[in-house]
Formats: C-alpha cells, structure tokens, sequence
C-alpha cells in the first residue's frame, strides 16, 4: 500500500492564523479523549446522525499533514523468531576406529588438517594381522605341496601302483562332512543371533545417548540463566559421557559380533564345499564299487588334499583382508579416510596401543551442515517444508545465512516439548562450525488478499469502526464505517466497508475525528 501524504499548496496566512487553527485541531481531539460518557437515551431521544463526508480547507489539510494510501490486496505477514543451533549430517561424521588391537607407528594427520577420502592417517603394528598372514603364508605352502602331491599320485597310478577303491573311506568322510556342516549352521545361527542382540544393544544405547545429550543441552541453557547449581550439571554431562561411552562399547561389541559372523559364514561356506566335495567322492566310490571300475584310493585322496588345500588358502586370505591387512603387507594396518573432511580430535598418540573399541579420529565433513531449530506447539502448524528463512549466528557478526526448512520432525522432544525443524545448509561459511547457536527470522503468512491499514487509520466513533476515504474532490473524506478482522503488529485487516483502490487516511486520522466532533470544519 503505497502512501501518499496530502499536503496541498500552502496559503499565505500569518502566524496567529495558523496557531488559532492549530489550537482549533487540539481542542477538538481533547474533547474526543475527554467528552463524558453519553447518558442512556430515552425512546423521546433520537440517535446521532453522522455526516457521509467532512471537508476540510486547503490551511488545515496543510496543518493536520494527513497521509493517504490506496487500498491493495496483500499479505498479512508475521515474523516468527526461532533459536537452534548447527549440527552436523550424520553421514559427514565418523568415529574411525582401529578393526584390531595394535601398537601406533605413524600419525600422518592432525587435529585441523584438511584430508581427502583414501588419504592415510596412520599406520599399526598389529600382531593379529602377522598372525593371519603368517597363516595366509602356510596356506599357500600346503596348496603347492597338495598339487606337487596330487600329480605325483596321478604319475604311480598311470603306472599301476594303486588299484583299491576307498568306498567305505569315501562314506566316512561323506558323515564326517555332514556332522561338520550342521555343527557350521548351528554356529552360524548362534552367530547371527549375537550380531542382532548387539544391534539391539547398541540401539538402546544410542537412544539413551541422545535423552543424555538433550538433557546436558537443556541443561547449559538453565546454567547460563543460572536456574541450576554447577554440580547438578556436572551430573547430567557425566551422564552424558557415561552414555557416549556405553554407545561406543556396543558399537564395538557390535563390529565383534559382525566379525564373528563373518568368520562362521566363511566356516559355513567351507563346510558345505567340504560336503559337496565328500559327496561326489563318495557318489564316484560307489559307481566303482558298483562297476568294477579301476580306481585308486590315493588319487583320490590327493584330489581331495588340493581342494582343501584351496579352501584354506582363500579363508586365510579372507581373514587377512577382514582384519584390514593383505599379503606381504609387514603385519601393518593403515588408517585411511573414509570420505573427505577435516579431522576434529585426535585421541591417540605414537607407541600407543589402541583396540576397536576406542576411537582414533573424529573427522567431520561441514560441505553441507544441518541448522536446526526449536519450533513450538502452536508455532508447528505454521511452519511448512520448503519455507525460506534467514539465519544468524552470534560468532559471525553482520552476516545473514539463507535456507530452506527440509525436515520437520515427527515427534516432539519429550524433555523440552518442542518440534525441531532441520534446514540443509550447503557450502557453508567456514565460520558455521557444530555446536554454534542460532537466531533465524522465518515470515509466516497469516492470511493473503487481505486490505490491510495501520492500527491508527481506524477511527472508533460511538463504539463502531470507521475508515476515512478520499473522495477525489479536494480536501473532502467519506466517512466509511468498516468491518475489521485480525491485528497483527499494528496492521489491521478489513473485512469489508470498503474495496481496494481506493484511498484511505493511514496518518493522523484522529484530527478528523477531532474535527467531526469538536466543531472543526466541514
């Protein structure tokens, strides 16, 4: 609504006419505020009558300075002011862990270095990993000893050293590999069922975490208004701590139930390769049995050696690489990044021993960041995805953030009863680190095609709302009773009494209403 102040071509007048008229102006809106109550009325009594228009002269249109405005269709908006904080994507943080227990030979990056994905951050001397390529190694031996074995068997054969089937040998061996394969399944289960108690556990864990961080949060807010003592926050971030550490130990026994999945799901495959393996020698002995066939039990078990022989090579391999390791590696486990991003803490330090369950390195990625905001209950409902806000961070003076609200939660905090609401912030401002509080700006819009006037443009005249239209005709004003709607920050919504293009007084409309009533011009 663009406004329009009426200041018409002044008239030459002296000083004492333009104080008289002043005076005139004054006394009429002090009697406005000051007129006695009106009595009750009386069926001989008739009500006032107000006039349709009021015209003022062109010396007291120049006094009372009075601002028009055309009426036009617009939003009532309302300015919602929310507090959060910045958080990191839960994709972009990482506690890097050692997968076993080693000595820490190298630290090649630091607290605030800058790495990429695949970059080496240090390097352990682990004996776990010795020990599987040590086993790796033999394996490999006793594969090329069973293959020297087998073609030296099949040479004596060929030369008729060997005649004797090895039936009842074969089904031997066939029960042996089946009393292996259900003892296999059976740890295999056992396994299975570790890794989703683990799982449970660690997702207990987490979640009284989270309660602990939330509580220690709501807690530094009531410490810096001093509404509690030190020592009680003390115990809600000890809490907190003992929580982060019991999510770190589940998280390790977790990896260690996975790991010993893993290894009986590999036991698992070997034992029903072994059955396979028993079962086709033992289908072969009784075709020979059966047809006379000549065959010898030594090739057979050669062939039977290099089979397992290879089995044991790929399980040895398998386990050298599950730890982290691979052939010929000098028993040492490198640390790599898993994604890039700068290191935040660094918890060891050369000639170090670490396990798996102790975090090495923290590294956070902050190319995109979370901002997250408290919404109230009756605020929610006004708040929608997709809504643009503006941010500001108290460490970043004079700097305005913009974003976009992406999430808004499905659940309420239950210890702090509030929605939050999570905008993805892109290539952020270096400056915007974790932990920062936040103020954000989020304009709501109440109603839209609204007339909208200044609270001051609407005049009460015996109780009843009234607006004052320009006619077009010079110094005069219709006197327009209106219906109102809601108030916002002193803005008035019109619900009807008048339509849009036309142009009502926005600024000093009382000095109408003290003319009207104070025996002012007409």
């Amino acid at each position: 609504m663009k406004a329009e102040q009426t200041t018409p071509t002044p008239r030459k007048g002296g000083q004492i006419a333009t104080v008289l008229v002043i005076v005139a102006l004054g006394a009429g809106v002090l009697w406005l505020l000051n007129r006695p109550a009106p009595e009750e009325t009386t069926a001989a009594e008739t009500p006032t009558t107000l006039p349709e228009t009021i015209t003022l002269s062109s010396e007291s249109l120049q006094l009372a300075q009075l601002e028009t405005a055309p009426l036009q269709p617009q939003s009532l908006t309302r300015t919602l002011t929310l507090f959060g904080q910045i958080e990191p994507v839960p994709e972009n943080l990482v506690n890097l862990n050692s997968r076993v227990t080693g000595r820490v030979l190298e630290i090649r990056a630091h607290v605030g270095d800058t790495v990429k994905r695949g970059q080496v951050l240090a390097v352990l001397d682990s004996e776990e990993i010795h020990r599987a390529e040590v086993a790796y190694a033999q394996a490999r031996r006793e594969l090329a000893f069973a293959r020297a074995e087998l073609e030296r068997r099949k040479r004596l054969a060929q030369l008729g050293a060997y005649s004797s089937p090895a039936l009842e040998e074969a089904r031997t061996r066939l029960t042996q590999a089946r009393a292996e394969l259900q003892t296999a399944e059976t740890d295999a289960r056992n396994a299975q069922n570790a890794v989703q108690s683990a799982q449970a556990n660690l997702s207990k864990a987490q979640t009284a975490l989270q309660q602990a961080r939330a509580q220690l949060a709501r807690a530094e807010r009531l410490l810096q208004a001093q509404l509690i003592a030190q020592q009680e926050y003390e115990a809600l971030r000890a809490q907190h701590d003992i929580a982060q550490a019991e999510v770190e130990t589940a998280q390790a026994q977790l990896d260690s139930a996975r790991a010993a999945l893993q290894a009986a799901q590999t036991r698992l495959q070997t034992a029903r390769e072994q059955f396979q393996i028993a079962q086709q020698q033992a289908e072969r002995a009784e075709q020979v049995f059966k047809g006379q066939y000549l065959t010898t039990k030594e090739v057979a078990e050669a062939e039977a050696a290099y089979r397992q022989a290879q089995l044991a090579v790929e399980a040895a391999l398998d386990e050298l690489r599950l730890l982290g390791g691979k052939p010929d590696g000098g028993h040492q486990l490198v640390i790599t990044a898993p994604f890039d991003g700068r290191i935040a803490s660094l918890e060891v330090t050369v000639g170090e021993t670490v396990t798996p369950d102790k975090p090495m390195f923290r590294i956070l990625n902050t190319r995109a960041v979370w901002a997250s905001f408290d919404l109230y209950p009756e605020d929610v409902p006004s708040v929608r995805v997709g809504q643009p806000l503006r941010f500001t961070a108290d460490s970043v003076p004079g700097i305005a953030f913009e974003a976009t609200v992406q999430l808004i939660m499905p659940e309420a905090d239950p210890n702090k009863r509030v929605v939050r609401a999570r905008c993805v912030v892109n290539n952020p401002d270096p400056r915007l680190k974790p932990g920062l509080f936040l103020r954000a700006e989020l304009p709501i819009v109440l109603e839209r095609n609204a007339l909208i006037v200044p609270a001051e443009a609407v005049q009460r005249i015996e109780g009843e709302p009234y607006l004052f239209v320009a006619t077009g005709r010079e110094g005069e004003f219709a006197l327009r009773k209106v219906e109102l709607g809601q108030t916002v920050n002193n803005q008035v919504v019109i619900r009807s009494g008048v339509k849009a293009g036309e142009r009502v007084v926005i600024r000093n409309a009382s000095l109408i209403t003290g003319m009207l009533f104070g025996g002012g011009e007409e």
